[in-house]
C-alpha cells in the first residue's frame, strides 16, 4: 500500500462527494454576480486579517469584531454567499473529521 496513492484516493473521493458538487455549484452562482463576488471576497479577507492577529497573539479589538459582525450580517442578507458559505462549512466540517479522525489513529494531540 502507497500512502500517497490512498491520499490521491481520498482526494478524488472529496473532489466526487455531494458536499463538494454543491460548493462548485454555489460558487458559480457567487462569481457569476460581481457584488456576490465582491462580498465573499471581502468576507474572506476579513476572516484571515482576524486569524492572522489571534495566529500572532494578538487580541481582536471590539471594533474588529463589529468589523467582522456587520460583514457576517451584510454576507447572511445575500442568498448566493449565504448559500456558499454554508457550502463551504459544510465542507470544512468534513475536512476536519478527517483530521480527527488521522489524529485518532495515530494518538496525535
Amino acid at each position: 500500500m502507497n500512502i500517497h496513492d490512498k491520499a490521491h484516493e481520498l482526494a478524488r473521493a472529496l473532489k466526487e462527494s455531494p458536499e463538494f458538487q454543491d460548493l462548485q455549484k454555489k460558487r458559480l452562482m457567487v462569481e457569476t454576480n460581481p457584488d456576490s463576488k465582491k462580498l465573499l471576497d471581502d468576507f474572506h479577507r476579513k476572516q484571515v486579517e482576524l486569524q492572522t492577529v489571534q495566529l500572532s497573539g494578538r487580541t481582536i479589538t471590539p471594533e474588529q469584531k463589529k468589523e467582522y459582525e456587520n460583514l457576517a450580517g451584510i454576507a447572511n442578507l445575500n442568498p448566493p454567499v449565504r448559500d456558499y458559505l454554508a457550502a463551504e462549512m459544510q465542507l470544512i466540517r468534513i475536512m476536519e473529521d478527517i483530521q480527527k479522525i488521522l489524529s485518532e489513529a495515530l494518538a496525535i494531540g
